[in-house]
């Protein structure tokens, strides 16, 4: 069985500063102010267009190692690829709210997941910081793989405006583990197990 994780980016927030000059005075320049933060504030929390860069997620070392023990195999789909104990993600669209990061990101690519000659592949993963859940497409349906943990959260500004969220921790929902065990003939998939943990790079439209 494929799982296909897509590198998930998340552009950190940026902070714009609009210097206003002052024009006239008394109540005019104050009217102007006001209209100019009126103007700006609802663009700070609009949704803006994800545009690409990647999620990469690490593998939980005791997931890896129970999964592997019990002869389950985990391959990317391309174009998502892999290195030692880390799947990565391109992301291909959605909308977030720089600001908070609310929002989806949509990724490409997805894993397949294998058995002693069974195998199931996930493929178009999307990361929902609202629902805080990642679904993917199981033959032709849409279900929650994982429910994201986002308390400890952090953020940072990456490279090209870009914006870099750490520290996604992923748990397997009792939805997959059903449907997972099930088509690979396993029973070591339980809900709430600790699948790995994401960081996103985000780069949005500017």
């Amino acid at each position: 069985m494929h799982l296909t994780f897509r590198r998930i980016s998340v552009v950190p927030a940026i902070v714009v500063v609009v210097a206003l000059g002052a024009a006239g005075c008394g109540s005019s320049s104050s009217s102007s102010t006001t209209a100019s933060t009126a103007t700006a504030a609802p663009a700070a929390s609009a949704p803006v267009a994800v545009v690409g860069r990647d999620t990469s997620v690490v593998l939980n070392p005791l997931t890896a190692q129970a999964l592997k023990a019990a002869g389950v195999s985990i391959a990317p789909i391309a174009p998502a690829t892999a290195k030692t104990g880390v799947l990565i993600f391109p992301e291909s669209g959605g909308q977030i709210v720089v600001t908070s990061l609310s929002g989806t990101i949509n990724h490409t690519g997805g894993v397949t997941l294998g058995h002693e000659g069974r195998s199931i592949q996930l493929t178009g993963f999307v990361l929902n910081t609202t629902t805080r859940q990642i679904t993917t497409s199981v033959g032709g349906q849409t279900v929650p793989i994982f429910n994201l943990d986002l308390a400890s959260l952090k953020r940072a500004s990456g490279p090209n405006g870009t914006v870099v969220v750490s520290n996604v921790t992923l748990t397997l929902t009792a939805e997959a583990a059903s449907a997972l065990n099930s088509s690979l003939g396993v029973t070591i998939l339980k809900e709430g197990l600790p699948f790995g943990v994401a960081t996103l790079t985000v780069a949005v439209k500017s």
